[in-house]
């Protein structure tokens, strides 16, 4: 076998022919032992060339301190990369989903005053629909008993606020319902963290003696009793 010329002074840089591994100049195209032709996909470098490092990370190396987080980084940084934008992007779904989107409508069932419940968001106020149908015994005006639309509001801090209303009817007073007939209350909250809305249906009966005020609204005037 011919030995490998020496290396010329002119041209520092050789690499091993990858068909019999001898040192050859890198910007040969034929091997001049074997007689294969290279193709190298370009200019090959010398084999000890290291990468280049910033003088950033040269001294962050050197700072003993920062060591074990520059392992970490080094293990993990490509991970945190990736995850980082991720973690972001879910944060900024859930702020806005909570804002605009995130209220849980909730209806208690009641067979003889069911309900039917929308809401819609007015600038920083959030304003429910809440249709009741009596489907039970008649309500009439003079009576003492009254229909109710109890609801309760959960805000995301914990805070609660409760408000009770009673319906009304285009042919009929407040909390007065004929089998048959629909009315309809409105309840307006503030928008900004809120998390739940329940409702539920009701038949307050004020033979009990209980005083029911409904919001914004004077006391209610209920029948006078027979002698």
């Amino acid at each position: 076998m011919a030995e490998p010329p020496p290396h010329s002074p002119e041209n520092g840089q050789f690499t091993s022919c990858p068909y019999c591994t001898i040192q050859i100049p890198a910007d040969a195209k034929v091997c001049p032992y074997c007689q294969q032709v290279l193709n190298f996909p370009g200019k090959i470098g010398p084999q000890d060339a290291a990468p280049v490092e910033s003088e950033f990370v040269k001294r962050f190396q050197q700072n003993r301190r920062l060591s074990p987080l520059f392992d970490l980084w080094s293990r993990y940084g490509k991970w945190i990369k990736i995850a980082g934008p991720v973690l972001a992007a879910a944060i900024l779904l859930s702020i806005v989903y909570g804002l605009f989107v995130g209220v849980k409508v909730r209806i208690a069932p009641n067979a003889s005053l069911p309900l039917k419940a929308t809401h819609e968001r007015k600038g920083q106020t959030a304003l429910f629909r809440v249709l009741v149908t009596n489907e039970g015994e008649d309500v009439p005006d003079l009576s003492l008993k009254s229909i109710a639309v109890v609801a309760e509001f959960s805000y995301r801090d914990g805070t609660r606020t409760k408000k009770t209303m009673f319906p009304k009817s285009e042919l009929r007073g407040e909390g007065s319902l004929l089998q048959g007939e629909t009315g309809r209350v409105d309840f307006e909250v503030p928008a900004p963290g809120l998390r739940e809305a329940a409702f539920r249906s009701e038949v307050v009966d004020l033979e009990t003696g209980r005083r029911l005020i409904p919001p914004g609204a004077g006391p209610r005037r209920s029948a006078p009793r027979g002698r």
